[in-house]
Parts: C-alpha cells; sequence; structure tokens
C-alpha cells in the first residue's frame, strides 16, 4: 500500500526557488522566474520587477502572469512612477511595506485601481549594499514577519543570479587607450546614422476582389433563405437569394381585387351612360380609377417578379455568413453581398496616419500573410487616398491599394497579413528617429 502523497515543506521549496534562479541562463529567463516562482512559497496576488539605472531611470521588467509586458500599458506606467518614488526615499535599501500615504497624490490616489492594500518592497542589492531594484509583492492580506524575512532571504539570492548573469562593466583598456575609443565609438556612430536606407513602414492589409458586382436589396422586405454560401462560385442568372414574399402576394392579390371592382363600376356606369347622361360623366372618372388599379397590380407584380435576386455574373458569392441576414428586415439598396472574380485581386493597406510616410505609385510592397508569414508575396502600389478615414477599428487610417503581378496566382479573397510599404530612400538616423522627431516637432509646435 502506498503512502499519499504530502506537499512539499516551504524548505524544501525555497531550496529549489534558489536553485532555479541560479540555473536560468538569461536575464528574461531570470525576471519570469522572480515575478512567478515565490508564489510557490508564499501567496500573493501579483508580482513586479523593478530596476532603476544610475540616472535614477525606473524599468518595470516583469509583471506576474504576463507573457509579453506592453511598456506603455497604464498599470506598467503607474508602477514605474510609483516604484521610482521608493526609490528616491530613504528605505529604498530596507525591507519595508509600501503604503499610499508615502507615495505622491497622483500615484496615491490611483492606488486602488491597480494595487490591493498590502504592498511589500523587496530591494535587490548590489555588491556595494545599494539597490539596482525590487520585488513589489502585492496582495490583500497583511505581509508577516516569518514571510518578509524568507522574501528577503530570496531575493538576495535573485540579485546574486542578476549580477552574475548581468556582470559589472569594466573597461580592459587603460585610460591613455581609452580616449581614442571615446572619440572614435561616436563618430562612427554619427556616420553610420548617415547611411541611406529604404524607408518602409508596417501595416495591416486583406486581399479585396478587384471591381466586384455589388448585389443589394431590389425591395423592402425580409430575407427568407439563400441559395448559395459564403464564398461559393455561382453561374450568371443563378438564384442567389429570396425575399419572404407573404406581404408582396398579399399586396397582389389585394391589388387584383380591387381592379376586379373598379373594372364591374366601369362596365356599369357605361352601360347606364346609354340611358342616364348623368352616368356618361362618370365613365371617364372610372376609367381613370382602372387605370390607377392596373398600374398598383403591375407594380405589385413586379415587386413579386423580384423577390428572387439572381447573379449578374459568374464569380465568388463573397457575404460575411447566411445567418446574419435570414429574418432581418433590409432597405432597398441595402448591400447584401459581392459577386467577385477570384482570379482579379488586389490588396487593401489601412495605413495609421501615425506611421505614415512618403508614398508613389508604383513603390514596391511585401505582403506577409497570416497562414504563411514566412512567404511574402510581392505587389506594386498603384493608388493612396489623399484624406484619411476612420477604420472600423477606431484607427484613423489612409486607404492605400497595392496589385499583384499578373504571372503570380492572386491570393485568395479575405485573407489578411502584413503589408510592408517601401519608400524613399533616408538617412539612417531619420530612418530609426523618424517618428520620435515628428513626436518632438508636434511637441514644440514647429
Amino acid at each position: 500500500m502506498t503512502s499519499p502523497v504530502q506537499n512539499p515543506s516551504p524548505f524544501s521549496t525555497f531550496v529549489e526557488l534558489e536553485g532555479t534562479a541560479r540555473e536560468v541562463e538569461t536575464i528574461e529567463a531570470l525576471c519570469a522566474t522572480m515575478v512567478n516562482g515565490p508564489r510557490r512559497l508564499l501567496p500573493y496576488r501579483q508580482a513586479a520587477l523593478v530596476t532603476v539605472d544610475d540616472a535614477g531611470s525606473v524599468r518595470v521588467e516583469a509583471v506576474s502572469g504576463v507573457a509579453v509586458l506592453e511598456a506603455d500599458a497604464p498599470l506598467v506606467s503607474w508602477l514605474a512612477r510609483a516604484a521610482k518614488q521608493v526609490f528616491v526615499g530613504d528605505l529604498a535599501a530596507r525591507l519595508h511595506v509600501v503604503s499610499p500615504e508615502g507615495l505622491a497624490p497622483a500615484e496615491s490616489e490611483e492606488w486602488a485601481a491597480w494595487m490591493p492594500a498590502h504592498v511589500l518592497w523587496c530591494p535587490l542589492k548590489n555588491r556595494d549594499g545599494l539597490p539596482f531594484g525590487a520585488l513589489w509583492l502585492a496582495r490583500e492580506e497583511p505581509w508577516q514577519e516569518n514571510e518578509a524575512v524568507m522574501v528577503d532571504r530570496l531575493a538576495g539570492c535573485y540579485a546574486h543570479a542578476w549580477l552574475a548573469l548581468v556582470g559589472r562593466r569594466r573597461s580592459l583598456l587603460p585610460t591613455k587607450a581609452r580616449r581614442p575609443v571615446l572619440i572614435g565609438v561616436p563618430l562612427a556612430v554619427l556616420l553610420a546614422l548617415l547611411i541611406p536606407v529604404r524607408q518602409s513602414v508596417l501595416a495591416p492589409a486583406e486581399i479585396v476582389p478587384v471591381k466586384p458586382v455589388v448585389v443589394a436589396a431590389p425591395i423592402d422586405g425580409v430575407i427568407s433563405h439563400f441559395q448559395v454560401t459564403s464564398n461559393q462560385s455561382v453561374r450568371a442568372g443563378e438564384a442567389l437569394f429570396t425575399f419572404d414574399d407573404t406581404t408582396l402576394s398579399a399586396q397582389a392579390a389585394s391589388a387584383d381585387r380591387t381592379l376586379g371592382v373598379a373594372l364591374a363600376e366601369l362596365r356599369q356606369s357605361t352601360q347606364g351612360a346609354m340611358i342616364d347622361r348623368k352616368q356618361a360623366e362618370k365613365v371617364a372618372l372610372d376609367q381613370a380609377q382602372v387605370r390607377l388599379r392596373q398600374t398598383e397590380l403591375d407594380y405589385a407584380r413586379d415587386l413579386l417578379s423580384r423577390i428572387t435576386v439572381t447573379a449578374e455574373r459568374a464569380g465568388v458569392a463573397v457575404f460575411t455568413d447566411e445567418n446574419d441576414w435570414i429574418g432581418r428586415p433590409v432597405v432597398t439598396g441595402q448591400r447584401i453581398l459581392e459577386i467577385a472574380d477570384p482570379t482579379h485581386t488586389e490588396l487593401n493597406i489601412e495605413l495609421p496616419v501615425r506611421d505614415a510616410i512618403v508614398l508613389t505609385v508604383g513603390a514596391p510592397v511585401d505582403l506577409f500573410l497570416d497562414v504563411d508569414p514566412l512567404s511574402p508575396k510581392p505587389a506594386i502600389l498603384i493608388s493612396a487616398s489623399y484624406e484619411a478615414e476612420m477604420t472600423p477599428a477606431g484607427t484613423l487610417s489612409y486607404r492605400v491599394r497595392a496589385a499583384f503581378p499578373a504571372e503570380l496566382p492572386p491570393p485568395r479573397i479575405g485573407l489578411q497579413g502584413t503589408a510592408k510599404i517601401y519608400g524613399e530612400r533616408v538617412a539612417l538616423g531619420l530612418y530609426l528617429f523618424r517618428r520620435p522627431l515628428a513626436s518632438l516637432r508636434q511637441w514644440l509646435g514647429i
């Protein structure tokens, strides 16, 4: 009979965490271990690793449970501001509990939105005893003294592992030998920034048909069913979808009965006109009524003949899903679907305004499809809109169109990916710092 598996003791867990920290080979792996590993030893809701450089700049390196850290995320921005205030305080090198009262009013007011009540500050110290980073551990329950001791010991292990991976950057050259290097390296960097490179920009793109035939609703009504499915090949004259004919059939029947009444009244007035002059005056009015009722009947029958919509040409029926339309009321002229030629496609690119560069017709474009990102497809830019418009994603963008070479098979309609649009040749410095320079110009107003 086997004995039940027992939970590991805190001591064995602590030893295992120390061993893991000393075995990691990259800073990225160590960061993930530092924010996620201690949860095996003690409970907390969130952990963050923050570092500070010699200039006092604070950086959030990792957050527990987050694989890819967004530097401009609101939580990350708040953590950096709050940690910077702790680093400049008297307790930066000591293990202590951080409270909202110790922060600036702006960060203190936002504390409840981002953090639970109790935050433990665990400094990571270098060989001189100065903090180069810290672990930020947050949870709802107060921190106990025995937990703080374990965290402090574990932070010392993490700091040792960090310094072992990063090391101290000491120059191996004497002072006199470093002088040419100090002059030559910046000069080489400046010269490298003048190297001409092809400017390029990335933007989301989609394969769309060239001049598709738009199939709109010919009448007001409710679609009852589709004869085709999405992306199905259709022939010219083939039925696409049908409207519900209940209302139109009733209108046609009513108009037919009304016409019969008008014809009967016309016959009566025509016969009465032979013996009564007053009846003769009514004949013209009844004839007008007959023409009006006949027109109404013809109109009702014409609408009834349009309940089945057919394809004007052969191609592929492009629409979302038939269940989105069945039973849904539509009005005359409302777009239902498109008939596209699958052999004639082009690239529709939505270039955000903030990434816009100077574009010229004929510029090369590379398309990286999401289904095949390792095989770029070439295209040629054929047009770009002068005015930006809001996209469904809520981004102000220019609409750019690119054509595929005729000798290559066209991609399937509806595929999406990322387009790389090439522009003019510019200096490497402008290529690298174009967006910061644009933001600086807007901020300075020049």
